[in-house]
């Protein structure tokens, strides 16, 4: 059976859904038996395992030989962003009863992303765009409630450390776009894993925790690592090459709801409804950002 590109390009960027959904799901099994430092070394020793043997399968591999000094200064700044928001989201993964509570929180990347365009691309906001923003930002003050905690709970909690995971990742992903043409999807992906993995073993050694860990965490960090860094970037990529970015970037917004079932199967937690009610509105808030910005283009 022969299947239409477009339809293709569908199916490969709800691959890509589901396998990030996954991350979720994996690490925080993982983080009930291990330390941060121990999953952060056998994640991304997963991660640059299985996206070096992808590179020595593709011509892409002989971009590696002709980096400038200008790409390892960015590669450089994106290993030290990643640093920040990836310890941050993991740390809000295993601090957080239900890792649907960051799923949801995570699409406030959109907001940042879209901040940044507007401050630095020099790109305008939309009326879809600015609806998109009070939403998405509302359902994360709602998500975050808590009826007798403190202000500061809102900073030191997985609101906290979410917020500073989209924020880093928002400028992320501006500066990958301004020098994609220089760096590729592959080299930004193994100079991650490997800044990542150099950071857990430094971190390992200051805290003095073991190597050794669980064969149970272990098993989660192994299809974690792979269904994650791995099959979400090949899918995500690839999708690319049959729809709109916008398109693709629509269906992984809704993200949080796979991990909403995942969880709930897993380890048989539902958040509470107000937080369903937040989620919602940052997934609704999302898409008004795509779709602001899909609007924007058409029109240009």
């Amino acid at each position: 059976m022969i299947i239409q590109p477009k339809i293709k390009g569908y199916l490969l960027a709800l691959i890509a859904t589901i396998s990030v959904s996954t991350v979720y799901i994996f690490s925080k099994a993982a983080l009930q038996e291990v330390s941060l430092p121990q999953f952060g070394v056998y994640w991304f020793t997963g991660a640059l395992l299985w996206n070096t043997l992808f590179t020595m399968r593709s011509a892409e591999h002989r971009r590696f030989h002709r980096i400038s000094l200008k790409s390892f200064k960015i590669l450089f700044i994106l290993g030290t962003i990643e640093i920040i928001a990836t310890a941050s989201f993991y740390g809000a993964i295993e601090i957080t009863p239900n890792p649907a509570i960051p799923s949801f929180l995570r699409n406030m990347e959109y907001v940042f992303v879209t901040l940044f365009g507007v401050f630095l691309l020099k790109e305008k906001f939309s009326p879809a765009e600015v609806l998109g923003i009070v939403l998405t930002f509302t359902g994360a003050l709602v998500i975050s409630y808590q009826k007798s905690a403190p202000l500061s709970s809102y900073f030191t909690g997985t609101a906290g450390l979410m917020f500073i995971t989209t924020l880093f990742f928002g400028a992320r992903t501006i500066i990958a776009k301004k020098n994609i043409r220089v760096i590729t999807p592959t080299m930004l992906a193994i100079n991650r894993a490997i800044y990542l993995l150099l950071f857990s073993l430094l971190i390992l050694k200051i805290t003095g925790h073991s190597f050794v860990i669980p064969t149970s965490a272990l098993i989660n960090i192994a299809f974690g690592s792979f269904f994650g860094p791995f099959i979400t970037s090949i899918s995500q990529y690839s999708s690319l090459k049959y729809i709109e970015a916008s398109r693709a970037a629509i269906i992984q917004s809704t993200t949080a709801l796979f991990v909403l079932v995942g969880a709930y199967f897993i380890f048989g937690r539902f958040p509470a409804d107000y937080q369903l009610a937040g989620g919602a509105l940052t997934i609704s808030g999302a898409m008004l950002l795509v779709l602001g910005k899909r609007l924007k283009w058409k029109r240009n």
